[in-house]
C-alpha cells in the first residue's frame, strides 16, 4: 500500500489560516523542507538556488508568504517575489528562470479564511506524490533541518516586477497572432489573482471586456463570485449582453465560460470543444485527451467517433497532467475547469483556456451556444456534501449498499462515484446514467445516508 500524505491534499497543504498546518511556524517549516528536498543537488551550483513566490489575494497572504520566505531564505534560498499572479504564472516563471522550484501561497476557490502552500518542480510541473511524501519525512523529522545556513550563504529576497507583465506577453502568444476585436466578453476574476492579469490580456487583444469582481480587498476573493458561483456569471452576462462569459477562481488555474444566452458551459463542453477542434485540425497528440473519472462518458462517444481517444485518471489536474507527460499528450482537463493546454501550459490555466477557446469561435465563426452542441452527455446526479469528519469508505455501510444496489441496475449503461474531496470537508457524489429520474432519486437516497451518519 502506497504510504498516506498526512499535510498535502490533491493541490498542496491548505487549511484556516493561523490554524494548523497554515500558522506561520509550520509554514516556515514546510519552506524549509521543501528547500531541503527540491534542492538536493544546488550545492554543486555557485549560485544560490532560486525560488519564484506568488500569491492570491487572501488577507493571510501576506503572514503566510513572510514565513515561507523567511523557512527558504534560512536555507539558503533566494526568493524572487512576483506578487498577486495566477498559479501558472508562477509554473511559468520557475520554467523560464531556471528557479530550483516555485511556490504559490494561495487556497484557490475555498473561502478567504482559508490558504495554503503549493509547490511546482523547476520543470514548471506540479510536484509527485513520491516528492511531498519526501517533504512530509523531513519535516516530521527532528534532526534534518537543524543546520543553519550563516554568513553570505543565507538567502536574499527581491521584488520580481515584471512577473504579471510577462505572463500577459506569454498568454497573448497563444493567440498565434489571432485577435478578438469585436467581441464582448463579461468577465469575473473572483476578487483573486486575475483581476489584472486577465483583464489586461482580453484588452490587449481587442475584445470590448467589463470587468467584475475584481477589487480585492482581502477577504472578498470567491464570495459570491468566480467559477465556482456560475450562477453570477450567467447573471452578469445577460446584465451586460456580452457575447460570451469567462470567470476564473481565486488563484485563476480554472475556467468557466457562459455562452451569449448566459448559459454556463460544463467543463465536459468545453472538453469537447477544444477537444473537437484540435482532432479537426490535427493538433491532438496521439489523438488522445486525458480526463478524471468525473468526466461524463458522452465525450468518450464524441471523441472515438472522430477517430480519437478517451484516458482516464484519478481526480485531481496532477494526475491529468502526469498521463499526459507519460503519454505525450497536448491536452488534458478535468469537468471542474482545471484545463490544460500543454503547449502553452504546465499546469491548469485558467486564461490560456479561455483563451484556446475564445480562439476557436474566432477561428469557426460559431458562438458558445452552437459549439456546446458536439456533446451529447449521458444525464448526471450530483451531491457535494458537507461532512464533520472523513472516517474509511468501509464504514459508510447504508450508503455503501445503496451505492450497489445503484451500480447493479445502471449495469454498463452509467457509473457511481463517491470520494472524499482532498482540499475540503467534502464528500462528492457522481451518478451518471440514462434515466435522469432515477439517478436523481438514488442520488437523493444516498446523500440522506451519508448525511445522518457523517454529515456537518
Amino acid at each position: 500500500m502506497a504510504a498516506k500524505r498526512q499535510y498535502f491534499g490533491t493541490d498542496g497543504v491548505r487549511g484556516v489560516a493561523n490554524q494548523h498546518p497554515m500558522t506561520p511556524e509550520f509554514v516556515m517549516r514546510l519552506g524549509q523542507a521543501a528547500a531541503s528536498v527540491l534542492c538536493k543537488d544546488s550545492e554543486k551550483n555557485s549560485a544560490r538556488p532560486l525560488c519564484i513566490v506568488g500569491r492570491d489575494t487572501r488577507l493571510s497572504g501576506d503572514m503566510l508568504e513572510a514565513a515561507l520566505v523567511a523557512g527558504l531564505n534560512s536555507m539558503g534560498m533566494d526568493v524572487a517575489l512576483c506578487g498577486v499572479v495566477p498559479t501558472p504564472a508562477v509554473a511559468l516563471l520557475t520554467k523560464m528562470d531556471g528557479a530550483c522550484f516555485g511556490a504559490v501561497v494561495s487556497a484557490s476557490h475555498n473561502p478567504f479564511q482559508d490558504n495554503g502552500i503549493k509547490f511546482i518542480g523547476g520543470d514548471g510541473y506540479k510536484l509527485s506524490d513520491e516528492q511531498e511524501l519526501q517533504i512530509e519525512a523531513v519535516i516530521a523529522s527532528e534532526g534534518l533541518l537543524t543546520k543553519h545556513i550563516e554568513g553570505t550563504s543565507i538567502g536574499r529576497t527581491f521584488v520580481s516586477k515584471e512577473a504579471a507583465e510577462r505572463y500577459i506577453v506569454h498568454a497573448i502568444s497563444s493567440m498565434q497572432g489571432l485577435t478578438l476585436h469585436g467581441m464582448s466578453i463579461a468577465l469575473d476574476n473572483a476578487n483573486g489573482a486575475a483581476s489584472v492579469t486577465s483583464t489586461e490580456t482580453l484588452k490587449r487583444l481587442g475584445a470590448k471586456v467589463e470587468a467584475f469582481h475584481s477589487t480585492p480587498d482581502g477577504s472578498n476573493i470567491n464570495h459570491d463570485c468566480g467559477c465556482t458561483h456560475p450562477e453570477m456569471l450567467e447573471s452578469l452576462v445577460k446584465q451586460s449582453g456580452a457575447q460570451v462569459g469567462v470567470a476564473h477562481d481565486g488563484d485563476a488555474d480554472r475556467v468557466a465560460l457562459c455562452d451569449e444566452y448566459g448559459l454556463r458551459l460544463s467543463g465536459d463542453e468545453l472538453i469537447a470543444i477544444s477537444a473537437v477542434a484540435m482532432l479537426r485540425k490535427g493538433d491532438l497528440n496521439e489523438s488522445t485527451v486525458a480526463v478524471t473519472t468525473m468526466s461524463n462518458f458522452g465525450l468518450d462517444d464524441l471523441i472515438t467517433g472522430l477517430g480519437g481517444k478517451v484516458i482516464r485518471t484519478d481526480v485531481g489536474d496532477r494526475y491529468v497532467i502526469a498521463a499526459m507527460r507519460a503519454h505525450g499528450l497536448n491536452f488534458g482537463a478535468e469537468e471542474s475547469g482545471h484545463i490544460v493546454f500543454r503547449d502553452y501550459a504546465s499546469t491548469g490555466d485558467g486564461l490560456i483556456a479561455a483563451l484556446q477557446v475564445l480562439k476557436i469561435m474566432v477561428e469557426t465563426g460559431e458562438p458558445l451556444s452552437e459549439l456546446r452542441k458536439s456533446l451529447n452527455p449521458f444525464p448526471q446526479a450530483k451531491r457535494n456534501l458537507r461532512v464533520k469528519s472523513k472516517p474509511p469508505m468501509a464504514e459508510l455501510v447504508i450508503a455503501l449498499k445503496l451505492v450497489e444496489e445503484t451500480e447493479k441496475k445502471l449495469g454498463n449503461l452509467g457509473r457511481v462515484l463517491l470520494r472524499y474531496s482532498g482540499t475540503e470537508s467534502l464528500i462528492r457524489l457522481l451518478i451518471e446514467g440514462r434515466d435522469p429520474d432515477y439517478i436523481e432519486a438514488q442520488a437523493s437516497k444516498i446523500a440522506e445516508a451519508i448525511q445522518a451518519q457523517i454529515g456537518a
